[in-house]
């Protein structure tokens, strides 16, 4: 199987500079611009299905870059919850606990509740996907954590940036 992981477009809190998590704000004007010259040069019929998180960034990434290819919704792919950092300013501090993988932020998510669903997630495509080209629209700390979960290199990824993982070889 074929993955490419794509990051969503910029958010209304990405351009705010504020943390989101599992709050479901759409994409910013800018965003969905982005989006639209994306799509101009984004060849859908390279992928035989879309996956995307249910927020709202997400689904409308996927509906503006690849709208003619079939997209479901996973809540495994959900942005990890930020507890008490939603909706609050990014700092330096919040960042380095946010990129420390054993760091979970006050009443949010684990490491290790968000590597168990995306691990489900990925023995779910293995299963009914796995000679197929899966294009997966998420968030941040979804492709992270798909790239541990994968035994990869980390590489972090700005939005609208793809990265493709062949899991068979995984």
């Amino acid at each position: 199987m074929e993955l490419t992981l794509l990051r969503h477009a910029e958010s209304e809190y990405n351009k705010k500079g504020l943390l989101q998590g599992r709050i479901d704000c759409d994409l910013s004007a800018e965003g969905i611009e982005q989006t639209k010259k994306r799509a101009m040069n984004f060849d859908s019929s390279n992928y035989d299905v879309c996956f995307t998180s249910p927020l709202k960034r997400t689904l409308k990434t996927a509906q503006i870059l690849v709208p003619d290819l079939e997209i479901i919704c996973d809540d495994r792919i959900i942005e990890r919850s930020l507890g008490d950092f939603e909706d609050t300013p990014t700092s330096d501090e919040k960042k380095f606990l946010l990129n420390n993988i054993d760091s979970t932020p006050p009443n949010g998510e684990s490491t290790a509740e968000i590597t168990k669903r995306v691990e489900e997630f990925i023995e779910f495509l293995k299963a009914n996907y796995s000679d197929k080209r899966v294009l997966v629209i998420s968030h941040a700390g979804i492709v992270y954590a798909l790239q541990v979960s994968l035994g990869l290199e980390v590489k972090s990824i700005d939005n609208l940036e793809t990265l493709t993982i062949d899991v068979n070889k995984k």
